[in-house]
């Protein structure tokens, strides 16, 4: 489908913006102002969140089938082979406009920049305790891409848009799908599931809506937290009575590495997560549950490049 598109032109020429357009508003069939492959309108909507709906801004899409010509800005393809020749390594060429990003690599720059420097830089530890350099600009190439690369995702309509030129490896090159490493708001329960079972842990991307950022918690300046807005309560599968619910945490150390990003905003991160779960506590109210257990995914952020804002 493409990267989402915010306006388009009719078959006379006349543009048209998404968040404005209805149907039959231009002269149809609509067309890629820069290409003029065929495309459709969505919409906005909303999606439900715990506590409030949240606006979906309309788009416009590619048809079913139809593909951005070579070198059209709202191209996957070309995109791609972008973040491909700045990646270092991280994302290869397989065959044709198909490349492949190697999680493991990064899994070992997170767990990298998380340990201790090793000053002489010698021995078996060497390696294991590089530390990564957090200053924009200066960080290890194949993290900005993986950022870049999901944005890109963030950008489009669902996970088939990326996947059928971006390929996911891990280790021995197990390959991994899209929909275990890439999780929308609706999907975070699926996400915690993942992190909670998986023997074998791989980073994942989490997509969703900031609900609050505390800087300097409790007057720590090392604590320093950003929520994600909550999904509603689901009743629990062996008992319907005890609902179940997610909060998605991410911590940082450093204040500066949440500057910019405020309520509401659309975000992706990236990152070997931990999960949790706390004991079922009493409603406070009479309703549909008579119990609540909140199950916990957080994070702490080994570089600044792990968060993308949308």
């Amino acid at each position: 489908m493409g990267i989402k598109m915010g306006s388009a032109l009719d078959r006379t020429g006349s543009e048209w913006q998404a968040d404005t357009y209805q149907k039959g508003m231009g002269a149809e069939p609509l067309k890629c102002r820069f290409c003029s492959i065929g495309v459709t309108h969505n919409p906005s909507y909303t999606r439900e969140l715990h506590d409030k709906s949240v606006f979906v801004s309309a788009y416009f899409r590619l048809l079913p089938g139809g593909e951005h010509a070579a070198n059209c800005k709202y191209g996957v393809q070309e995109e791609i082979s972008e973040i491909a020749k700045e990646s270092q390594g991280l994302l290869e060429s397989v065959k044709g406009n198909q490349y492949r990003m190697r999680l493991v690599m990064i899994k070992e720059a997170l767990e990298g920049g998380a340990a201790p420097t090793n000053q002489s830089g010698e021995g078996s530890n060497a390696r294991s305790s590089k530390t990564y350099v957090s200053t924009p600009g200066k960080l290890p190439a194949y993290i900005n891409s993986a950022k870049r690369a999901l944005k890109l995702r963030a950008l489009c309509a669902s996970d088939s848009d990326v996947e059928q030129h971006l390929e996911l490896v891990f280790e021995g090159n197990t390959v991994v799908n899209w929909r275990q490493f890439y999780f929308e708001t609706e999907r975070h329960m699926e996400a915690f599931h993942a992190v909670s079972q998986n023997t074998t842990q791989h980073p994942i991307a989490i997509h969703g809506y900031v609900k609050s950022v505390r800087r300097c918690v409790g007057d720590d300046k090392n604590k320093n937290v950003l929520n994600l807005r909550m999904n509603k309560y689901r009743a629990d599968s062996e008992k319907p009575d005890n609902g179940v619910g997610l909060e998605v945490s991410i911590w940082s150390r450093q204040t500066a590495w949440f500057k910019g990003i405020e309520h509401d905003d659309e975000v992706v991160v990236l990152g070997m997560w931990k999960a949790s779960t706390t004991p079922p506590t009493t409603a406070p109210n009479e309703g549909r549950y008579k119990t609540f257990t909140k199950n916990r995914l957080s994070l702490s952020l080994v570089l600044m490049a792990q968060i993308t804002k949308v």
